[in-house]
């Protein structure tokens, strides 16, 4: 069986730029966090304004920035929890373009609909986590997964519906300020897409197919 190297090096590039957020702070965070289109006057260093605004690398950089401690560990979580099965169906190739194609389709969510969602700049890989939650429901809906530290276990179909309702409420009603609650929609219907495109289950036909 193939080991999930995709994962291991995306959890090891999420460390290292966490660990250079610790170094760096807020300089990371002006070139690489997903930043609203439109300048953003963010205060004044020596004189001079300190501006930001959107560049479309940001779309991916700000993946790999987390906000906090609690932040990186449970993306890291959610990396470690889905990614090697996904990455063993899909092959390491796929699932590293499939990993990026639900953080860019989290990110362009997000700068459509998040606005309220906390006004500044986006960060983190929670995007593109659900959208591996979407992969494993679709492909696997029947496995269960342990919620710690309740002795109870779902299906990760029902996990996948409670979570991006979940997220879909908080997102609609503006609750919980500051999380990116339309970057974990968007990361969700890109992976959907993607996927049942890559099963033949939508009017476009792909040249691979994917089943577990």
């Amino acid at each position: 069986m193939n080991q999930p190297l995709i994962v291991v090096w995306l959890a090891i590039v999420n460390g290292v730029m966490y660990t250079a957020q610790l170094f760096l702070g807020d300089r990371m965070l002006l070139q690489l966090a997903l930043w609203p289109p439109g300048d953003h006057l963010l205060g004044t260093v020596g004189g001079r304004d300190v501006v930001a605004g959107f560049q479309p690398l940001q779309l991916l950089s700000y993946g790999f920035l987390h906000a906090d401690l609690a932040h990186i560990a449970l993306n890291l979580l959610g990396l470690v929890l889905f990614g090697p099965l996904l990455e063993r169906c899909m092959g390491s190739g796929p699932f590293l373009f499939y990993y990026l194609f639900c953080l860019v389709g989290a990110g362009v969510c997000q700068l459509l609909f998040g606005i309220g969602d906390g006004g500044g700049a986006t960060i983190g890989a929670s995007g593109a986590i659900y959208g591996l939650l979407a992969a494993a429901a679709l492909l696997y809906p029947q496995n269960r997964l342990q919620l710690f530290p309740l002795p109870v276990s779902m299906p990760l179909r029902s996990l996948a519906l409670l979570l991006g309702g979940i997220s879909l409420l908080q997102g609609v009603l503006g609750s919980q300020a500051g999380v990116a609650h339309f970057a974990h929609l968007g990361g969700m219907a890109g992976g959907w897409l993607l996927v049942q495109y890559w099963r033949g289950r939508l009017p476009i036909r792909p040249r691979r197919w994917l089943e577990p």
